[in-house]
């Protein structure tokens, strides 16, 4: 499958999982032109009211929802991503959801404050403020999760800046089908929006988008992301950073612990635990009946896996999860004479490590394809010590199961900016914030009048 972005003309190869593609890449001369086109549509694209691009994010939704035109999208994502049609459709329709225009209607008012703010100078108690667009954004994307490619995008169109978007080299098709599908509903998003593919490996062309643009939001890795802040604090150029981060489930009491597990086994199985918001550990109050809870959560995993089923694409995705298994079960067992627990498919579908101890960061980043640590504890000034010595820099989401208001206050104080239930881990209801941040907020600056 070739694969033509909005510009390039040198063909790259490449081979994913059992999809072998050509990417088009692009050259930094043709990229700085991209720019140079866009930053002669800022003033076209500042008059565009809100109103018209939340008919067309809606519409757009729509038409990735219609599963007909969806079907063979689903087909190439499924073969790229190593996850099932059944998942890869899921997760999809869950991201096209945030496009309806109530959706998006509801991240304007929550986030910015006012539906006109940012058409129109809106009244305050000491004159009037406005939301005005930052100018050119660069969207660094990584290949994890595709939620993030309609999530930058719509912000990027909404909040009225002119889009430079470079996909990821790990998943490079959706982002090329997403701006493919915006053009056929209106031909004149390629104004403000650019789409783009080159060798991550030129930083010379990092460092040139960075001088030539106004805004660079980054999702992405931690190595990638301080190669972005260091250049975005060299030009003076805004970052919304959303890098490398870990989230987290904590029981402390339950209610029905079978409805807990079936909870904390969806959290699991969306994105393959690749999303920042996919819980790696489990941490469980000794006075609950974990034995019941991991077997429950092992249950729940066997019955999501006839309904979002494992794909195999690769020998590496079975291979690697058992070894995994069997260096945890091996360290945490034996070498560090502790009691150590498998729960886990007789296959690579899921495994679940039961340890009376907390795992190593190392071994927290082997929590991916449906692996999590359960980890008990007496208190929670445990969990919080444990969190702020290896995860502090690395934190989003806490999925919670308990009362206890004082121990979510200091979890949030040490840096967790989303606190769910158990089972809604994925879920993003407009408005929250994302790593702590707004990004309409974020790619808008405040502007007041006093006169």
């Amino acid at each position: 499958m070739r694969i033509e972005y909005t510009c390039g003309n040198t063909a790259l190869a490449k081979k994913i999982n059992d999809m072998d593609l050509e990417l088009v890449c692009s050259e930094e001369s043709q990229i700085v032109n991209e720019i140079e086109r866009l930053k002669k549509n800022k003033d076209k694209v500042h008059s565009i009211p809100v109103e018209k691009t939340l008919e067309l994010l809606d519409k757009c939704g729509r038409m990735w929802l219609n599963r007909e035109y969806s079907k063979k999208h689903i087909e190439v994502l499924s073969h790229i991503l190593n996850q099932s049609q059944e998942l890869v459709t899921y997760e999809l329709e869950n991201s096209m959801q945030m496009l309806l225009k109530e959706n998006l209607q509801a991240v304007i008012r929550e986030e910015l404050g006012h539906i006109d703010i940012l058409d129109n100078w809106v009244g305050t108690s000491y004159g009037k403020v406005h939301r005005q667009p930052r100018g050119v954004m660069f969207h660094n994307v990584s290949g994890n999760a595709f939620v993030v490619i309609p999530t930058s995008i719509s912000m990027g169109l909404l909040s009225k800046n002119c889009n430079l978007v470079k996909v990821s080299g790990d998943e490079p098709y959706f982002a090329y089908a997403f701006y493919k599908s915006l053009i056929e509903i209106d031909p004149t998003i390629e104004e403000r929006l650019s789409v783009v593919y080159f060798n991550s490996e030129c930083s010379n062309i990092y460092e040139t988008i960075v001088r030539e643009t106004d805004c660079v939001i980054h999702w992405g890795g931690e190595h990638s992301g301080r190669i972005m802040a260091e250049l975005c604090a060299k030009y003076n150029s805004h970052l919304v950073m959303h890098g490398a981060k870990i989230s987290f489930e904590v029981i402390d009491k339950v209610e029905n612990i079978n409805n807990v597990a079936k909870g904390v086994a969806r959290d699991m199985v969306c994105w393959e635990q690749k999303a920042c918001l996919s819980p790696r550990i489990v941490f469980v109050n000794k006075e609950l009946d974990i034995k019941l809870l991991a077997e429950s959560i092992a249950e729940s995993l066997n019955e999501l896996a006839e309904r979002f089923p494992k794909a195999y694409l690769n020998p590496w995705s079975s291979m690697k999860a058992i070894q995994d298994r069997q260096y945890c079960l091996l360290k945490y067992g034996i070498k560090k004479e502790r009691n150590a627990k498998l729960y886990g498919s007789y296959n690579a579908d899921y495994t679940i490590i039961l340890s009376d101890g907390m795992p190593d960061k190392e071994d927290i980043d082997r929590c991916f394809n449906r692996f999590i640590f359960i980890c008990p504890y007496d208190n929670t000034d445990e969990v919080h010590e444990y969190v702020e010595n290896n995860l502090k820099a690395y934190l989003q989401t806490m999925g919670y199961s308990g009362a206890d208001e004082e121990f979510v206050e200091k979890m949030t104080l040490l840096g967790v900016s989303i606190v769910t239930k158990p089972g809604e881990m994925p879920l993003h209801y407009p408005g929250t914030s994302h790593d702590g941040l707004h990004n309409l907020n974020e790619m808008t600056i405040v502007v007041s009048a006093q006169i």
